[in-house]
């Protein structure tokens, strides 16, 4: 199984545990998880997100095996550029953007010119709707939830490229307008925010969209990982669409290895 979204690193509101690299690969190891797609805490916040990025890149030199990597970039930020072009050298398989902590708005045109040069590079862009729970933020975290169908239309804005929607909750009827708008993109969504049992979202998230677009991911340690693993088991689909959403998906993303 492979999870598609974890992090590293340290947040300023609060204490994060279990968030070096040996306890992420010993929480992978409790799980049966053979990799991750990881991104940067610490870049969220920094200035410099590339900073962030090439702590990432060194920690997790030492299980370069298991995981695969987010590039934390801010296009309202000079030289954002530069910092991809070191990410695709340094091998970081997608792109992580958070419009509503960098200050910037999906439609602004320098957004677009990310979206354009991490298709052009090859990678997938990844777009978080959230990441900590509103209910529970410092005060001084003031950043608004991205909607998703922001996500969406900025996804419609540049066809070809691949989106990765997480922390995201969708749900209602396979007709839905917004289904039918990601169905005819080249479009994922991760399940951590999903819940298991309560109105199930994934198993609506998966009938809307199919197997083959939805992917497993934790949120660890930003979450505990265990209902992730809950929600896959509760799941209403056969166990090929279960692998599909554990490990096919993210392997066709990011590659076969880490």
């Amino acid at each position: 199984m492979i999870d598609c979204n974890a992090f590293l690193g340290h947040w300023a509101f609060r204490r994060l545990r279990r968030n070096d690299a040996d306890s992420l690969v010993a929480m992978m190891d409790r799980f049966s998880l053979a990799g991750a797609c990881v991104a940067s805490a610490d870049a969220i916040l920094y200035r410099d997100c590339q900073s962030g990025n090439d702590r990432l890149y060194e920690e997790t030199r030492a299980y370069e095996d298991r995981f695969w990597l987010y590039a934390t970039l801010n296009p309202a930020y000079a030289g954002w550029e530069r910092d991809l072009g070191r990410c695709v050298a340094l091998g970081f398989k997608a792109v992580r953007m958070y419009p509503y902590y960098h200050g910037y708005d999906l439609t602004d045109g320098a957004a677009g010119r990310l979206a354009d040069a991490a298709r052009e590079a090859g990678l997938p862009i990844s777009l978080p709707c959230r990441v900590v729970d509103r209910r529970q933020r410092h005060w001084m975290d003031t950043a608004e939830d991205l909607d998703p169908m922001a996500a969406v239309a900025f996804a419609e804005a540049h066809p070809g490229a691949t989106f990765i929607l997480t922390e995201s909750f969708l749900s209602g009827p396979p007709e839905a307008d917004h289904w039918r708008r990601m169905r005819g993109l080249d479009f994922y969504v991760e399940m951590s925010r999903s819940t298991a049992l309560l109105d199930k979202p994934l198993d609506a998230m998966v009938k809307a969209l199919g197997a083959e677009r939805v992917l497993l991911g934790t949120g660890f340690p930003f979450k505990s990982p265990s209902p992730a693993f809950l929600k896959i088991k509760c799941l209403d689909a056969a166990p090929a669409s279960k692998e599909q959403i554990t490990s096919t998906n993210a392997r066709r993303l990011f590659g076969a290895g880490g």
